[in-house]
């Protein structure tokens, strides 16, 4: 099968699109030829020959436009159809196009999120591909949707054995700096816990300039609370780099307002990884006692003390229990397949 794909960006180095970097690689693996346009400049090596990355132009909204279509017009006759990767105008831009060809368009889409741009995607893709029933919310077109779960590579998100076992209690919190993140709940919550055995580091950084403000913030907080010894600012790391920081993490804590399937939480619990969260999407996938309650750093405080406090036996059990669950239902070698067959 041939087919062509529509990305962010592809790079494997990059922070926040890393990820579509493995996910080429898997489509690849189940495809005699696999067209990749990729929206943004990135870094296509490493790649299979059977993968041809088209990197469009680095500047210039309506140059990309055109520039898409004009590869999309030598491409589409070669290809059995098009799948398009999270945003989606690839599809609102791309679809027209398509159904001239005749080709199948296939969209995936995770974000409780409901505007005009995502309406208008349903209405022209002939099929819809997201990670769960809260990722796609009040379909059109239910007959369209197809609930798969996410995509993570669990060879490379992987729980390492002989853990060690420091005096240190270790929390990690991954994603952009922003508000919908509620990272202030968590350092509150460490104020409230008054244990200096608890370290805590924030893995990511701010997108947009307006969120310098909510990082400074933090910091300031961080400073009255006098945290200074138990938080660290970490900035942003590498997708491919951070199996490392899952591992030697004991807690991942996710506050997430998104309300769709976060893949960082599944990546932590993929390398064996406790976790807890507020994001509602996880109701259907992690059992109560590790949701959160959202603003609400006593509640989270004390979860957190629970989970520390539990045996070495009952946290082993529980880390293979998450691990399994993304394994059985998360698994991107699987998911590759799941969207391959999607134009059979």
């Amino acid at each position: 099968m041939k087919l062509l794909m529509i990305t962010r960006k592809i790079d494997s180095r990059d922070a926040l699109a890393g990820f579509a970097w493995n996910w080429v690689k898997k489509i690849g693996e189940n495809t005699s030829k696999l067209y990749v346009i990729s929206w943004q400049a990135g870094d296509a090596s490493g790649l299979a020959k059977n993968i041809e990355v088209i990197f469009l132009p680095k500047s210039g909204r309506i140059k990309k436009v055109f520039t898409l279509w004009s590869r999309l017009i030598k491409v589409l006759p070669k290809v059995d159809g098009l799948f398009c990767h999270m945003n989606p105008e690839y599809t609102i831009l791309s679809a027209p196009l398509a159904k001239i060809y005749g080709k199948k368009v296939v969209s995936w889409y995770t974000h409780k999120q409901v505007n005009w741009r995502r309406r208008l995607m349903e209405l022209l893709a002939d099929k819809i591909i997201t990670a769960s029933a809260s990722s796609f919310r009040r379909p059109w077109f239910s007959k369209k949707v197809l609930a798969v779960g996410h995509g993570i590579d669990t060879n490379l998100f992987k729980e390492i054995e002989n853990k060690n076992k420091p005096a240190d209690f270790k929390i990690i919190s991954v994603g952009r700096i922003s508000p919908t993140k509620d990272y202030e709940s968590i350092i509150k919550a460490l104020d409230i816990l008054k244990d200096k055995n608890i370290k805590l580091k924030i893995i990511g950084d701010v997108i947009l300039e307006f969120q310098r403000q909510y990082l400074a913030s933090l910091r300031q907080m961080v400073k009255a609370m006098s945290l200074d010894d138990q938080v660290e600012f970490i900035g942003w790391i590498a997708n491919q780099d951070m199996p490392v920081y899952y591992q030697g993490a004991d807690l991942f804590i996710n506050m997430s307002g998104t309300g769709s399937v976060d893949k960082v939480v599944l990546e932590a619990m993929s390398c064996g990884c406790l976790v807890l969260t507020s994001n509602e999407a996880f109701e259907e996938i992690l059992p109560s006692d590790f949701m959160v309650a959202k603003n609400n750093p006593y509640q989270l405080a004390e979860k957190i003390k629970w989970l520390k406090d539990l045996s070495d036996d009952k946290k082993i059990k529980i880390r293979k229990q998450l691990r399994e669950e993304v394994v059985k239902n998360h698994n991107l070698d699987e998911l590759a397949v799941k969207i391959i067959n999607q134009f059979k």
